[in-house]
């Protein structure tokens, strides 16, 4: 039988996956506390035992969303691999939500403030992810920082396109033009 703690953790758990699902399908604006608890099969009482509002919901749901993109990193792959990786992840479920939420913080000011701490820990935890998928023997430098910036910015911007538009000749054609401009900075020996 579980214990109350392991109870606990379960109904939470429950709590921002479902939240996931709804904010992917819904969007934030219509990500409502009723929908959250319909999806997950708690009751709202349940849902403010643990969360005390809404925000407090979706930061918790955005710092989960943030970790576990930053979890599973493969060592080891070339260039094109790891872009193709990095592609995959921005593409995923969770990476919409995290952007449908990092969206909507820029015109809900208690929202931003409270997303702001999940956002410079995924920042930080990207970059170390990032940082683990290099050749040990190779230097990360402020150019390969800069670099990854644009690598993620081509890529979320790809992504927001993708599911509209989809296209993988052109995005395959577009990764490898990426591969290239890239692979002199970050395949150039120490």
């Amino acid at each position: 039988m579980p214990t109350q703690v392991e109870r606990r953790a379960a109904t939470i758990s429950r709590l921002l996956d479902a939240t996931e699902v709804v904010v992917h399908e819904r969007g934030y604006a219509d990500t409502t506390i009723a929908a959250v608890c319909a999806e997950a099969g708690v009751s709202q009482g349940g849902l403010f035992r643990h969360f005390p509002h809404r925000r407090a919901l979706l930061v918790a749901t955005a710092s989960r969303v943030a970790e576990r993109q930053t979890d599973d990193v493969p060592a080891g792959l070339g260039l094109l691999e790891s872009l193709r990786h990095l592609r995959a992840l921005v593409r995923s479920r969770p990476n919409q939500v995290w952007h449908e939420l990092v969206r909507a913080a820029r015109t809900d000011a208690e929202l931003r403030a409270d997303l702001a701490p999940a956002l410079r820990e995924y920042h930080r935890r990207t970059g170390s992810a990032v940082v683990a998928m290099t050749p040990a023997d190779r230097p990360w430098t402020p150019a390969h920082q800069a670099a990854l910036r644009v690598v993620v910015n081509y890529l979320d911007g790809e992504a927001a396109v993708a599911h509209v538009l989809p296209d993988p000749d052109r995005d395959e054609a577009s990764l490898r033009v990426l591969a290239d401009l890239l692979r002199p900075l970050l395949e150039e020996t120490p």
